[in-house]
């Protein structure tokens, strides 16, 4: 491959991707390739994985050696690199560019190395020559306050900590020639504390309350803030006393969240005016987010500008942002200024500020919030609007506009729902080639690998529907494929009559005989009606003669309509798990969890936000560890309140990978990649292997198995599933685990119902009542008693009724069709006793098949009426 500026790489590495997917997962060569498209894109991380696979395939490889090398190199790691590129060496002695690597990374090596020497000795020597002048009795300070009490005691601290606070940052951060030891950093820390300096306070605070050096202890955590807190802002001097003001936004930020504190936004404002006071960058950009957001004080715009400007000034990225944010959008007295908004994002981007890179990089700038959003977006606004928002009657207009919108970025979803509203809901009238072009966009998803497209072309071929030639090879095709990727396929009668094409024909007449029977012809319909609606029709109305009276079977037949319907309005919802919400603003802000404080979930939630809001500052500050810790915990409480923006989810995944590369035996980071992976709808084998090493470094936490489990279940693996639940259940017991016995009962509900209902039994005993999962759990135990006990049924249904209407107003109500189901297949069991039975004695099973000759005995097989023929023959001849 030949850089130039007419490749697209972007597009190369989909081709080499189709080529390892499609062609020869074995294939090094493909591997190395896409490693070096990769490396064109700086994704190093990726480009390290293909480059390692290609050297498991053939550990001869030069160019995967050199590959491997490169992604080191990327991210700065020169004595790795090196040994990578010696590696190629070896098996490639004359190639001139390895040589020049070799030679470049050294020199680079050499390089850093002096320069952490001199930083390392500059540092020294400041540190010297500043005790020196202390010990002299230097300081800039008016003469006439020196040797007052407070002055002496100021010296005195400075004098006596600044070396021991000196040595614990060395230990803290590797610096100096010193191993990174964070025992020996607190000891120093609690030294210098203890003695009063206010900088060694903040740090012991800081890192009790992170998760870099063991469990978090938020109590602690807040009592050396508070210490620190309790000095000056400044010395005698009018120098900020170092520490005091970055206390002071450490409390602010507690305050704020409500971590280890009782939320309180008056107060958390106080310490961040205090902090900015202080001249502390985070301090001021904390006090512009309360100004624009109103935490604790007025809206103030203009204020929270000020605050932004005087930090983004001192090239703090989360102020550069911000204040692009606002001058993006524009607010009541700021008018919207795309340049200066652009202006500001560059300058956050260029201190690696995601945010600001993705706004850059998806060209938010100029357009409206849905517009600016991905093509996800544009399909779930789609969605909102087919299907009515906010209680408003579906607009079909608005829902063709954004899935085209999206359908234009090739989002397979987004193509399968635009073909359905073809199809499905614009007439003739209004688009007259509705059909081709419905067919054409199922047709595009289908291509995309969308699985229910797949299915549904699968029966537009089955069927000859839709202007497409009958063809069971196509059809049987599309249905391997829909298969593969996750769809559930029933096989039914209407499959087995419509083998040959012979046999279809002959069915087609049948139905057409009785339509005429029936008066139901395509000159009596607005639209015309598909061969597959045709013998569903006929197939009822065959199905309506089990029952003794008539009218009973007519409503049956209505019933299982009804019920079909249901089936496809909710079947695209039920093949991949939804990303955490996205619509505008925070669903589940701390504001409204507080609503449902001091309740067993209203608790947990909060806690969880907390840990989810920990996260997002960590991340902005570029602390992979500490997000990683605090995602996991968040993930683990309460998922939905993880409120990650969907445009975030890739290139945090990116900064996961390369942080997994250097950070191998971290299971939590492996975990929130495996989540990430998920919610980007990457393969479940990408998923589930990032959680198989999850499982192995930490085989005793239940998370790891219950979100491997959720995840088996969705990619349809549910007895496999059924044994993580299993383990789930073990390490937790019932009180702690209910959510995991909920798990396990709806993966048994996939293929063996009455066996669930052990599991939610357990479930409803343990689970506070308040909990989001009660109203399903029950409407499930309800659909498994329907065979059972149609008292107990009814019972647990009209309960589900009640726990929905109890429910947290928070949380998304469980869907309508959900319920719909569930009450239409409890109609349809009753109905079961109006069905005709077999005429055998002791037989119970349903009756379809009449005798001929009379017509009034029915049988549920041939082998029963022929074993029944002796006995009914003397009454049927008789008539």
């Amino acid at each position: 491959m030949k850089p130039s500026k007419l490749v697209d790489f972007h597009a190369a590495y989909k081709h080499y991707s189709k080529a390892i997917k499609t062609a020869n997962p074995k294939c090094a060569k493909y591997h190395t390739n896409r490693a070096r498209t990769s490396l064109k894109l700086k994704r190093y991380a990726t480009a390290y994985d293909d480059a390692d696979e290609a050297l498991k395939l053939d550990p001869a490889n030069a160019k995967a050696h050199y590959c491997k090398g490169e992604s080191l190199f990327g991210r700065l790691g020169y004595q790795l690199a090196l040994d990578q590129f010696e590696k190629a060496l070896q098996l490639a002695p004359h190639d001139a560019i390895i040589h020049l690597k070799i030679d470049e990374c050294k020199r680079l090596r050499h390089d850093k190395e002096v320069r952490h020497e001199a930083m390392h000795a500059n540092t020294t020597k400041e540190c010297e020559n500043l005790m020196a002048k202390l010990k002299e009795g230097w300081l800039p300070v008016d003469r006439s306050l020196v040797g007052s009490a407070e002055w002496e005691k100021e010296k005195y601290v400075m004098e006596a900590t600044m070396s021991i606070v000196f040595e614990a940052h060395c230990y803290k951060d590797g610096l100096r020639g010193k191993q990174q030891d964070y025992a020996k950093a607190m000891e120093r820390f609690h030294k210098a504390a203890d003695m009063g300096n206010p900088e060694a306070q903040y740090n012991l605070g800081v890192l009790y309350g992170s998760a870099i050096n063991g469990p978090v202890e938020s109590a602690k955590a807040v009592y050396y803030f508070n210490m620190a807190t309790s000095q000056p802002l400044f010395y005698i001097s009018g120098v900020p006393r170092l520490g005091v003001p970055q206390a002071h936004n450490a409390l602010g930020s507690y305050y704020d969240t409500g971590f280890g504190v009782k939320r309180d936004l008056d107060k958390a404002f106080q310490h961040y005016k205090l902090s900015a006071e202080g001249d502390e960058p985070f301090g001021m950009s904390n006090l512009g987010v309360a100004y624009v957001e109103g935490r604790g004080t007025p809206v103030n715009i203009p204020k929270a500008i000020e605050m932004y400007t005087k930090t983004a000034e001192k090239n703090h990225p989360v102020a550069q942002y911000n204040l692009g944010s606002i001058y993006a959008a524009g607010y009541p007295g700021i008018e919207k200024n795309i340049r200066l908004a652009r202006n500001w994002y560059r300058k956050a981007a260029a201190n690696n500020h995601w945010l600001a890179l993705v706004a850059l990089e998806k060209s938010f700038l100029g357009s409206s919030p849905a517009e600016s959003d991905t093509a996800e977006a544009m399909c779930m606004l789609g969605t909102a609007y087919e299907k009515g928002i906010d209680g408003q009657n579906p607009d079909v207009e608005q829902a063709l506009h954004w899935f085209q919108k999206a359908a234009k970025q090739k989002l397979p979803m987004a193509q399968f729902r635009l073909g359905l509203l073809y199809l499905n809901k614009i007439p003739t009238f209004v688009e007259p080639k509705r059909i081709s072009k419905g067919v054409k966009y199922i047709r595009d998803a289908a291509q995309l690998n969308n699985p229910q497209a797949q299915l549904m072309l699968s029966e537009f071929y089955q069927f000859g529907d839709y202007g497409n030639k009958r063809d069971i090879a196509k059809a049987n095709s599309w249905l391997s494929k829909a298969k593969e990727n996750g769809v559930d396929i029933t096989r039914t009668i209407l499959d087995r009559e419509c083998e040959s094409d012979i046999e279809f024909e002959k069915l087609l007449r049948r139905v057409q005989k009785w339509e005429l029977s029936e008066g139901l012809t395509d000159s009596n319909a607005s639209e015309p009606v598909t061969n597959q609606e045709r013998i569903r029709r006929y197939s009822s109305s065959k199905f309506g003669k089990r029952f003794n009276d008539p009218e009973r079977g007519k409503e049956y037949i209505e019933e299982v309509n009804t019920f079909i319907k249901l089936v496809e309005e909710i079947q695209p919802s039920l093949l991949h798990p939804v990303a955490p919400y996205q619509g505008i603003g925070d669903r589940y802000s701390l504001d409204k969890l507080a609503a449902y404080a001091n309740t067993r979930v209203g608790d947990i939630m909060i806690a969880a936000k907390q840990h989810y809001l920990r996260g997002d500052v960590f991340l902005s500050d570029g602390k992979i560890r500490g997000f990683v810790y605090e995602l996991f915990h968040a993930f683990k409480l309460c998922d939905i309140v993880c409120s990650v923006p969907m445009q975030l989810f890739e290139p945090v995944s990116h900064i996961l990978q390369d942080y997994i590369l250097e950070n191998p035996h971290d299971a939590e980071a492996k975990f929130v990649l495996a989540v990430f992976s998920v919610f980007l709808k990457q393969p479940w084998s990408t998923a589930l292997s990032l959680m198989d090493e999850c499982v192995k470094l930490r085989p005793q936490e239940s998370a790891f198995y219950l979100y491997r489990g959720n995840m088996k279940a969705f990619s349809r693996r549910y007895q496999d599933a059924i044994s993580d639940f299993d383990v789930a259940v073990q390490i937790l017991g019932p009180k702690n685990g209910y959510f995991a016995y909920y798990l396990r009962g709806a993966a048994k509900m996939k293929f063996m119902p009455p066996m669930a209902l052990l599991d939610y039994h357990v479930y409803l005993e343990h689970a506070p009542l308040e909990d989001r999962k009660m109203s399903e759990v029950l409407f499930d135990m309800a659909l498994c008693y329907r065979t059972l006990d149609m008292e107990k049924a009814t019972e647990f249904y009209n309960r589900g009724l009640e726990a929905e209407a109890k429910r947290f107003p928070i949380f998304d109500p469980v869907d309508f069709s959900t319920i719909a189901m569930t009450e239409s297949m409890l109609k349809m069991a009753s109905f079961s006793r109006h069905m005709r039975k077999c005429s055998i004695s002791m037989c119970e099973q349903i009756a379809d098949k009449a005798c001929s000759v009379c017509k009034k005995v029915w049988y549920c097989s041939k082998e029963h009426q022929k074993a029944h023929w002796k006995q009914h023959k003397l009454v049927c001849a008789k008539k």
